[in-house]
């Protein structure tokens, strides 16, 4: 971020009724706070939604007021946004159409390693009026690179429905939207690269993987500001007021609480396991609580070719792997659990392209004991990078199938079995498959408390018209998730209905329910939030309602970087108060602050947007801190993985449940499903 002066704080600008060229509509949150004291009777006329304006022209115009810049920011913000845009459309070699919404312009390396393609680095120029500082500024980001096809739409040979960006004489544009005279020269008009367009091409596009996010991100920020911001022909028309990025006040700079990054696992030798790491911690002392079941099953399902794959996962599970310090046990030692693990009670199917039908009528003659917990290993020839769409949807089918048996399960690739550093595989494979027989591999190491924590994420399948709504519930801070749903994002009734039921489950097991936080993948709209809100009133309950947006920044939002540390990330739980009620939480493994640190990985900080029904909450200061630790609690209780997320749990595993609900048969999650971890 940097900051500027208002070339002139008080300028004159003319506003107009009728839409004219080139002018901008200006929505009644949009008119500038002098035409209100000017024209107060304007705010009267019910028809009149929108003012139109070119920022430039003022003869004829129905309304000319001196605005000041400084007061009127939206209006100032739509105005210098223009500015801009007009400064790059002969710079960069693709912008946007429009001088509405942020400015993206797009910058093509001289070299190119694709005949196919021509590949792009995009940047996004954002402006605030006093967000942070007390002047206008400048927030620039780096949103990576996009590949558009070097054929015109006319020689691609896929469905038009799969053009949803397209690049016409240096300007984005959206397929659907083009102009008659856009289409008419047809010859220039070529696709961005999607996903989908991809798979339909059967392009192969290799990603460099980048180990130093941080650094690779800065790199190409810095280059972006000194190559095309802090240049005289830009500075005629934005005065900047530095030539290098804002430092941020220590004000503004906070901690999460101390020990929030401790785990709490097993005992070994009476001595209660304490660590940040979850993989060595639960390799030394194993799990901090077991399964509660005491009978556990654990049987195989695999195709006939990779009967000796499962065999060998087997001897895995039942004598470990490996030597020396980074031996893996044996599965039963690790979990703390006796566990019945048969080698020939296996299922196994001929037909490698479609076993559900084989699956299913196996699992139709199995006897299943109502005194046993079961677990099923489907390991499966399919990987993640299986492009065929019907071979990827057996992955969720057999989940699906073996839910409706009461029957969790655990999903193993036969090319990860058959890698030589499959034994690193095996502390995820071993904390998941504990996970979903109800034990906790490992808890915060911090007093246990309860509160009403609801989760909401989201997913949006390739191709779909709707985007999945998970759900998710927990009741203290021990990770103990239950009460799984999933619905599309336009049933908000659903959604509050079972916020509902949680709600009084909740109040009939503690007395005194202060508060109801809600987890939520996106800012939630009147919409989503006016069902819930009538839901508590109906039962009786006078409560706050907390609401945290948590979502990533890793591109088109801010970034700290800490200039003290080579690899610039921030320290892990480091928050930063960004204005607006919004904090930059950097969750990651960089934990001491020293040299000796090893991060495993780069992760961008989280975005967090606060707001309460009760405003005294939003001005305590300990409250404050206290929802932000909670969110940083909730990442560390990924049972999933032994490395560090930097989501927490109550927007990962709602995203999780609502990224596989689509592929099940009639899109019903089966009762067993709804109250642990199946989909990890």
């Amino acid at each position: 971020m940097v900051t500027f002066n208002h070339p002139v704080e008080v300028k004159q600008f003319g506003l107009f009724r009728d839409e004219f060229n080139n002018s901008q509509r200006l929505h009644k949150s949009l008119w500038p706070f002098e035409l209100q004291e000017s024209n107060p009777e304007l705010w009267d006329e019910e028809e009149l939604e929108f003012l139109y304006t070119d920022f430039e022209t003022i003869e004829g115009a129905d309304f000319t007021t001196d605005i000041d810049l400084n007061n009127s920011k939206r209006f100032a913000k739509r105005y210098y946004t223009k500015l801009i845009s007009l400064h790059f459309a002969n710079i960069a070699d693709v912008t946007n159409p429009n001088f509405v919404k942020d400015v993206e312009v797009w910058f093509k390396p001289k070299s190119q390693s694709n005949q196919e393609w021509t590949v792009y680095s995009k940047f996004t120029v954002k402006v605030n009026i006093s967000r942070i500082t007390k002047h206008p500024e400048l927030l620039l980001s780096y949103e990576g690179d996009t590949r558009v096809l070097n054929k015109p739409i006319l020689e691609v040979d896929a469905e038009s429905t799969l053009f949803k960006w397209v690049i016409h004489n240096g300007i984005r544009y959206q397929y659907e939207t083009l102009d008659f005279e856009t289409k008419a020269d047809i010859d220039n008009i070529y696709p961005v690269l999607n996903n989908p367009l991809r798979s339909a091409l059967e392009l192969e596009t290799s990603f460099k993987r980048v180990q130093n996010k941080y650094k690779n991100y800065h790199d190409h920020i810095k280059h972006f500001f000194d190559n095309y911001i802090n240049t005289e022909e830009f500075k005629q028309v934005i005065p900047l007021r530095d030539e290098d990025f804002i430092a941020v006040k220590d004000i503004r700079v906070k901690q999460t609480s101390n020990g929030s990054n401790s785990l709490t696992f097993g005992k070994k030798s009476g001595v209660q396991g304490i660590g940040i790491s979850p993989y060595n911690g639960i390799l030394n002392n194993g799990p901090y609580l077991p399964s509660p079941f005491s009978h556990i099953n654990i049987f195989f399902i695999c195709h006939e070719a990779d009967t000796n794959t499962a065999n060998k996962l087997y001897s895995y599970f039942k004598e470990g792997l490996g030597n020396g310090a980074y031996k893996f046990p044996s599965l039963a030692t690790l979990l703390k659990t006796p566990l019945n693990i048969s080698k020939n009670d296996q299922i196994k199917f001929k037909d490698i392209n479609n076993p559900i039908p084989e699956i299913r009528s196996q699992l139709s003659e199995k006897t299943f004991d109502n005194n046993k917990r079961y677990i099923a290993i489907y390991v499966t020839p399919i990987t993640k990078e299986e492009k065929d769409p019907e071979k990827k949807e057996y992955y969720y089918r057999v989940k699906e199938e073996l839910l409706k048996y009461g029957v969790t399960s655990q999903v193993v690739e036969t090319e990860t079995v058959n890698d030589s550093g499959f034994k690193f595989s095996l502390p995820n494979i071993a904390i998941a498959i504990l996970a979903k027989l109800q034990g906790v591999p490992w808890r915060l190491d911090r007093s246990m408390y309860n509160e009403l924590v609801v989760g909401v994420g989201a997913f949006k399948p390739v191709n779909s018209k709707h985007r999945y709504i998970g759900s998710a519930f927990c009741f203290s801070n021990n990770g103990l998730f239950q009460g799984f749903e999933c619905y599309t994002d336009n049933d908000t009734y659903k959604l509050a209905g079972s916020i509902s039921k949680a709600v009084k489950m909740y109040a009939n097991n503690h007395s005194g329910v202060k508060r109801l936080v809600i987890h939520f993948y996106k800012q939630m709209s009147r919409e989503e939030y006016e069902p819930i809100e009538r839901e508590l009133n109906n039962l009786g309950l006078d409560i706050p309602i907390v609401i945290i947006t948590i979502n990533k920044t890793e591109s088109s939002d801010i970034v700290a970087f800490d200039k003290n540390y080579d690899g610039l990330i921030p320290i892990s739980g480091t928050y930063i108060n960004v204005g607006f009620n919004q904090f930059l939480l950097n969750n990651n493994t960089r934990y001491t602050g020293t040299p000796s640190d090893k991060i495993d990985s780069y992760s961008f900080p989280v975005k967090l947007t606060i707001r309460s029904t009760d405003k005294t909450i939003m001005e305590d200061a300990k409250t404050i801190n206290n929802l932000v630790d909670q969110v940083y609690q909730f990442s560390r209780m990924y049972w999933k993985s032994v490395k560090q997320q930097n989501l927490p749990v109550t927007i990962k595993y709602p995203e999780m449940v609502a990224e596989i609900f689509p592929h099940f048969e009639g899109e019903v999650i089966p009762s067993f499903g709804k109250d642990n971890l199946w989909f990890l």
